[in-house]
């Protein structure tokens, strides 16, 4: 394994472990607000955290499946074309697309934590399955499958572009 991907696997886990544990403190604080300074007028009409109203915004991955149309699509392009600045956008744009959803994994992780040690119950989940999906497309983008190293393959990222560009308006309204 690359010492680049090494280090994009401790920077997911080193941000999923900080928004886990910036969640839960943010609901205990907003909880003890909440409940010790109710009398400050700005405090006081903060309305009640739901939970429930959270993980489905945090579950929507519509987003996802246009940025990942389009990013197909450029890359595809990007295949086509030879720049090294390119290249290196869209190696940057996967790696930040994998950090934001490894941080909304924090996030959720953070709620799923609180709701186990406040009410003892599950938090539920129901599209994390494509969320993770998601991240293991932008990880393995950012990781195995680069523009550059596709680039490599000589006249077959021709091939890998042409399927690219052919795939990204299938993923956007099938997914």
């Amino acid at each position: 394994m690359a010492q680049d991907t090494i280090d994009l696997l401790k920077v997911m886990v080193v941000t999923l472990i900080v928004f886990a544990l910036s969640t839960l403190a943010t609901v205990y604080l907003l909880i003890a607000f909440r409940s010790y300074a109710a009398s400050v007028p700005v405090i006081g009409s903060l309305p009640t955290l739901d939970i429930g109203n959270l993980t489905p915004l945090l579950l929507a991955t519509r987003l996802f499946v246009v940025l990942g149309a389009v990013f197909l699509m450029g890359s595809g392009l990007t295949l086509i074309l030879s720049s090294a600045t390119i290249d290196m956008a869209m190696l940057i744009i996967a790696k930040a697309m994998s950090l934001l959803i490894t941080a909304i994994f924090g996030v959720l992780a953070g709620l799923w934590g609180y709701v186990r040690l406040a009410q003892g119950s599950e938090l539920a989940l129901p599209g994390i399955n494509r969320l993770a999906i998601a991240l293991i497309v932008f990880f393995v983008l950012s990781s195995m499958l680069r523009t550059a190293t596709i680039r490599n393959w000589g006249a077959m990222r021709f091939v890998a572009a042409a399927a690219m560009i052919v795939l990204a308006p299938v993923v956007l309204v099938s997914l």
